[in-house]
């Protein structure tokens, strides 16, 4: 048989991978490839959340590859079989069909995921300094990443002549560095689609981490997501900038992004509970606290492409009726009235 050169990780619907799961249990050991895609479409599984047509070819094939990678399942004389396991039959035994998954289901994929050696070879092990580690040693001791993209390398556009000129080697296209040097070059679209679209999303939207992207010139910051909250944690952290403000004035000004991207950082909290802890500081202390709306199109044109504004507003609050906050100023004496 020859051997698959492609990597097999791809972007996927993790519900709809636990329901075609669910659809093996069933069918343990009698389901081949097209039977298997069939009976998932028939389901209302492998089908478009618009208007319910089929999936086609390429994503099917997919959705089977995915979990064969993830060891979800196994694949015996051509048929599809659950595995001997332990960690899938209790993903198996803490789920149901068509039913989102608990938050149980959930640590358990997370596990899974950070386990798979192709994920950790091309993705995770970039933020951990040694190559053995748990889903829990990423949390606590993975360092962020830079993503590094080819567009960012690039000369401003009145030099782009002078570099077709010299006509440079082209460089890689997408580049994973963490602040100690270690880095993954993904050098092919088959990389880029495996792991910049599939691995790192799936990471993203499964909270094993989160994403800062607050200035073209940085880049986007991937971290490791500590998944044990305190808003104590981040009053401390606001005091202690309030403390190390060396201004006059009784009201100390922050940046909005650049709060959430020391915040992420130190602490690791996911940038939503970080702008929660913001947006409910204003309900809590609404007479030191003021909220200083910016205008869209000067968020914007802080990236040179359009793709990215969105990633670059998420690290904005916003409020309906003012738009997009970029700063927060509050009150020295918040200080005393923390502590009273």
């Amino acid at each position: 048989m020859k051997k698959r050169k492609t990597l097999w990780m791809r972007y996927v619907d993790f519900e709809k991978i636990k329901d075609m799961l669910h659809l093996v249990y069933e069918n343990n050991g009698k389901l081949r490839a097209g039977t298997l895609e069939q009976l998932a479409m028939e389901r209302g599984i492998l089908v478009k959340k618009e208007n319910g047509t089929p999936l086609t070819h390429s994503p099917r094939y997919h959705y089977r590859k995915v979990m064969e990678g993830l060891g979800l399942v196994e694949v015996r004389e051509k048929f599809y079989c659950i595995p001997e396991d332990n960690r899938v039959l209790e993903f198996i035994e803490l789920t149901s069909f068509k039913e989102d998954m608990s938050p149980d289901a959930k640590e358990i994929l997370r596990e899974i995921i950070v386990g798979n050696n192709d994920c950790r070879k091309h993705f995770f092990d970039v933020f951990m300094e040694d190559d053995t580690y748990t889903l829990e040693d990423l949390r606590k001791e993975g360092e962020y990443i830079v993503v590094e993209t080819k567009s960012m390398r690039e000369p401003p556009v009145g030099k782009k002549m002078e570099q077709k000129k010299s006509k440079k080697k082209k460089v890689g296209a997408i580049i994973l560095k963490n602040p100690s040097g270690k880095a993954i070059e993904l050098k092919t679209q088959d990389e880029i689609h495996a792991i910049y679209w599939g691995v790192r999303l799936w990471a993203l939207e499964l909270k094993i981490t989160d994403e800062i992207f607050i200035s073209f010139a940085e880049g986007r910051i991937i971290y490791p997501v500590n998944p044990d909250f305190s808003d104590k944690v981040l009053l401390n952290h606001l005091l202690n900038k309030i403390k190390a403000d060396n201004s006059d004035s009784e009201w100390v000004v922050l940046h909005i992004p650049t709060f959430i991207k020391e915040a992420a950082l130190s602490t690791r909290f996911s940038v939503d509970k970080i702008k929660n802890f913001l947006e409910d500081l204003k309900i809590k202390y609404p007479l030191s606290t003021m909220l200083i709306p910016s205008s869209t199109m000067f968020i914007d044109i802080k990236t040179p492409f359009e793709r990215q504004d969105s990633a670059f507003r998420a690290s904005y609050l916003y409020e309906k009726g003012k738009g997009y906050i970029s700063h927060l100023r509050i009150k020295r004496d918040i200080v005393k009235e923390v502590k009273a």
